[in-house]
């Protein structure tokens, strides 16, 4: 077993196919006092490689995840995001793919906000996108339009795209904001619009003077929990 402290302990155990038809890991006793472990509490067990796997009770792997999203949240530092994913990645054993797309659902059901106004040299400004949101809506669509489906690669070898708010006065929530190109980002400045939105606030459909066009959304392809793997066999831990 991994500890805590990311040092290698050798346990017993004995595997469900064996005779006794039960689950069981020896050792334990200084983890479940370190813990406090209790009947009825849930554990983290994480299989590593080469028979080793990590372990902790779930209430402390939840608050290293937490630590680890806020953080994603607060980084203006785009490689200091993508080491903070990759970490989210190895204690979740989900590959940075399904991290973003984890992030997106996670931040897609939080409420919407105003739009902070900043100041800037005697005047105000709106805020900008974090680098984490774009971060995010980068891995996902891969800097295409959602109304066109257009883009281009810069000279770095990056997709271009702009992110554009739906409504101006509210905050960088994904339910607000949409990876555009630059021409549909002037439609939407100059042109004459309509919006269609689902009951979820999502926007579905734009029209552009006459010109009406499907506004594709992520989350139709994504699973909206993320269901922890929990296995209920019986096991014995001492």
């Amino acid at each position: 077993m991994i500890n805590e402290r990311g040092k290698e302990e050798i346990k017993s155990y004995t595997p469900y196919t064996s005779s006794s038809r039960e689950c069981r890991i020896g050792g334990l006793r200084n983890f479940y006092d370190k813990y406090k472990v209790k009947d009825g509490d849930e554990l983290v067990i994480q299989y590593i490689d080469d028979g080793k796997f990590k372990m902790l009770p779930e209430k402390i792997f939840e608050e290293q995840v937490l630590e680890l999203e806020t953080r994603i949240s607060k980084s203006t530092d785009e490689s200091e995001i993508e080491n903070l994913i990759d970490k989210l990645s190895e204690i979740t054993n989900k590959t940075s793919d399904e991290v973003i797309k984890s992030e997106f659902v996670r931040l897609s059901n939080q409420q919407i906000h105003e739009r902070k106004i900043k100041p800037l040299a005697g005047s105000k400004t709106k805020e900008n996108v974090p680098s984490s949101i774009r971060k995010i809506l980068l891995g996902l669509y891969k800097g295409r339009c959602q109304v066109s489906g257009f883009t281009f690669l810069m000279k770095t070898g990056n997709p271009y795209f702009e992110i554009h708010h739906i409504d101006s006065s509210k905050g960088n929530h994904f339910k607000n904001l949409l990876v555009v190109s630059p021409n549909i980002h002037a439609q939407f400045s100059y042109a004459k619009i309509m919006q269609f939105f689902d009951k979820e606030e999502w926007l579905r459909k734009v029209k552009f003077n006459n010109e009406t066009h499907i506004v594709f959304q992520i989350i139709d392809k994504l699973p909206r929990i993320f269901e922890k793997e929990v296995h209920i066999s019986p096991i014995s831990l001492e």
